[in-house]
């Protein structure tokens, strides 16, 4: 097992462990290890992308239905991704985070690999439990190593660089495996999914150095690692992380439920090819989203520093936004009018990820960060993931009598309107941020 490294010599003095005072960064090292983790992000999210695409293709492969594929691409995924995600958190505030994102990496790229070999509906699942129980190893470590490279006023825009990797992995994924599914087939497309996570891993494990616990505090931090019971006890405590958990939890079903079922309604409703579809959306997801996901933190970070509660209105005002956005692209009959409306929800619905990730990072402690990143993960993809995409295939499937293939167009009304409500809890959470700054900073 890796140890952690030395953070500042034992105190002699009774009381926990502080860390040292803010050294300078290294500033090109930095720079790098969010470059490798941002890449590492991207391959994160192309793997999940890639089945969105090829849904249709498993649909007429296996003879499933959209109940089958929801629970698929939701709950098999959502599952193991988790129930491990948090004690690996745990893990991760202990001991080496960049062991465990290797490991992490190798383990869901082999799964997506494997996803190609499946030859039925529960050999696929089995595959997706493999996939999440390997990105259980990826966002909370990821999240509190740039806490550690990056001070605190940095934060929305480093965590918002990192999370749009998610942005650019659903281009890659999407386009990459639209084109190779429409010309070789949709397992080929899992293995050009797959395998180059496999080689990243050996680049990262080679050329990234843990980070420093503790280094870019302002000033001496506790570093003692509380027990679970009370980390969760003072997680629980601070209001802004409880509700703004709920918010970003029914957001989830938002951005979710838009990533997985969209090729579906571009395939069914508007009779695009996989090749085309990828294209649109990755190419939208790859420029609007990830504008979304860097504006996010940009605003978070200029407007955060009049008044802190700026880095949950701009969440809160772009999930208000995405709902008529999304709407419009659903119901426009013009397909590059859908369009141009789809690019504005997917900025506005991408705005509250890089701000809401800091937030975490600063209404907890050093040494509980990569367990408070899990527990939003816990919530958000059980409820977003999980519930979202099941939800939303159920609904297709029961309205397909009266509706037909345009059956899919409204099912995606309910994630559409579920983003006004994620607005509110923003709006309601940031009345509680600044004092949980405080105590979190104590």
């Amino acid at each position: 097992m890796p140890s952690e490294p030395i953070v500042a010599k034992a105190n002699t003095t009774a009381g926990p462990p502080i860390a040292p005072p803010q050294a300078p960064a290294n500033r090109s090292q930095s720079n790098y290890a969010l470059a490798m983790l941002t890449a590492i992000y991207v391959l994160n999210y192309a793997d999940r992308a890639a089945l969105s695409v090829l849904l249709d293709p498993i649909k007429h492969d296996m003879h499933l239905t959209d109940t089958t594929l929801g629970l698929i691409t939701g709950f098999a995924f959502v599952s193991f991704y988790t129930l491990l995600g948090l004690p690996i958190a745990r893990w991760a505030d202990h001991y080496n985070r960049r062991f465990i994102l290797t490991i992490g990496l190798i383990v869901w790229s082999a799964m997506t690999c494997f996803s190609g070999l499946a030859r039925s509906a529960v050999q696929l699942a089995l595959t997706r439990f493999g996939v999440g129980a390997g990105e259980a190893c990826g966002v909370p470590p990821a999240h509190s190593m740039v806490s550690d490279l990056f001070p605190k006023a940095a934060l929305p825009r480093a965590l918002s660089i990192l999370s749009a990797g998610s942005q650019i992995g659903a281009f890659v994924g999407l386009t990459l495996a639209g084109f190779v599914n429409q010309y070789y087939g949709w397992r080929v497309a899992f293995f050009a999914a797959g395998l180059p996570g496999i080689v990243l891993a050996i680049i990262f494990r080679l050329t990234v150095k843990e980070p420093v616990r503790g280094a870019m505090e302002e000033r001496h931090a506790n570093i003692d690692l509380l027990s679970v019971s009370r980390t969760i006890l003072f997680l629980w405590r601070q209001r802004s992380f409880v509700i703004i958990t709920l918010g970003a939890s029914l957001m989830g079903i938002s951005f979710y439920g838009f990533q997985v079922w969209t090729p579906v309604f571009l395939h069914r409703v508007r009779h695009l090819t996989s090749g085309v579809i990828g294209t649109y959306q990755g190419t939208l997801m790859g420029v609007f989203g990830l504008g979304g996901v860097l504006l996010g933190g940009f605003l978070a970070e200029r407007l955060g520093k009049r008044d802190v509660r700026w880095r949950v209105w701009v969440p809160a005002v772009g999930s208000v936004l995405s709902c008529p956005m999304n709407l419009l692209f659903l119901f426009v009959p013009s397909l590059p009018v859908s369009l141009v409306c789809w690019a504005a929800a997917l900025v506005c619905t991408a705005v509250y990820i890089g701000p809401i990730f800091a937030v975490y990072q600063s209404v907890s402690k050093v040494r509980m960060r990569a367990f408070a990143t899990a527990t939003f993960l816990f919530c958000g993809n059980l409820i977003g993931l999980g519930l979202g995409s099941l939800l939303i295939g159920m609904l297709s499937d029961a309205l397909t009598k009266r509706y037909g293939i345009a059956a899919i167009r409204y099912s995606m009304i309910f994630p559409s309107l579920i983003a006004l409500v994620a607005g509110v809890f923003f709006w309601v959470g940031s009345r509680y941020l600044e004092r949980d700054i405080a105590t979190a900073s104590e």
